[in-house]
Order: structure tokens, then C-alpha cells, then sequence
């Protein structure tokens, strides 16, 4: 895939040039949703990624995944995976709302690591992210990695 191409999943990934070390890549993804009133509102993830010191691809999801959003940020990191060599781990400190699609979506991304052989981790899920997962089973897979207070935290 060239620089900038358009992933199959609607993102579009901006691959890193050498000597990148931060941000190498960001994307923003619209969509109209439902109407509330007589306005819809967009919906949008925003999605990011860098690569640390030490080789670990880091993914920042920040917006909404959900079912507008679900697939592309599948995609993008599916992409992040592919290129990167190294563990990924995907911070979710600034996602301000995750559905029923967009657990399914998280554990798509894992699978998908798991598959390439890369370790897969979450980073800062917030405290409503952690309710559903425990409620789910989901906090089995992935916050048992997480420290006490990371898997706490309010």
C-alpha cells in the first residue's frame, strides 16, 4: 500500500516516513447519524497512532466506536498491525463512547493481532468501558494485563 492510500475499510492510513517517531499517522471518521430533532448529528472516531521508543505501535481512539465507526477502526488498526513488527497496545483514554458493536470491534482487533503473532493490550479504557466489560466477561481478556489502578480508575 502506498503512503496515504485508502484502506478497504474507509480509513485511510498515512504510512510513516523514515526517521518518524511520533504521530505518523491520524484520521477522522464522519458519518451523519440519527436525527435528534431536526439536526443529525455527526458521529466521528478519531484515530491515531505512534510508534514508542521501545517499538510498541500505539493506537489512540478517541469519539465514538460504535456501529457508524466499528468497521473502519477495525481497518485502520487491521493496517497498524500489518506494517508494525512490534506489540500493539490501544489507548482508549480519550473514547467517549463504546456500544455492544464496538466491544465486538475491540475484540475483532485483538483476534486479528493475535493472528499476526503481535501482542495485543488496552491502555486507559475509562470507567464505564470497564463497567461493561466486566458485566460482558470482556475484563477476562483484556484487563487482566491492566494494574489495579488502571482497571479502577473513575
Amino acid at each position: 500500500m502506498e503512503r496515504g492510500a485508502t484502506t478497504g475499510w474507509g480509513a485511510r492510513l498515512v504510512a510513516p516516513r523514515s526517521g518518524d517517531r511520533t504521530v505518523v499517522a491520524a484520521q477522522s471518521l464522519e458519518a451523519t447519524g440519527p436525527a435528534r430533532g431536526d439536526d443529525p448529528e455527526p458521529l466521528a472516531a478519531e484515530l491515531s497512532y505512534r510508534i514508542s521508543t521501545d517499538g510498541e505501535a500505539v493506537v489512540s481512539i478517541g469519539g465514538e466506536l460504535d456501529i457508524v465507526s466499528a468497521d473502519a477502526t477495525v481497518g485502520y488498526v487491521a493496517d497498524v498491525i500489518d506494517r508494525c513488527l512490534g506489540p500493539l497496545a490501544v489507548d482508549l483514554a480519550s473514547l467517549d463512547f463504546c456500544d455492544a458493536i464496538g466491544l465486538r470491534a475491540l475484540e475483532r482487533m485483538a483476534d486479528y493481532a493475535e493472528q499476526a503473532g503481535r501482542p495485543f493490550r488496552l491502555a486507559a479504557p475509562g470507567p464505564r468501558l470497564v463497567t461493561i466489560m466486566r458485566i460482558t466477561g470482556l475484563d477476562r481478556r483484556f484487563l487482566a494485563a491492566l494494574v489495579p489502578a488502571q482497571a479502577t480508575r473513575e
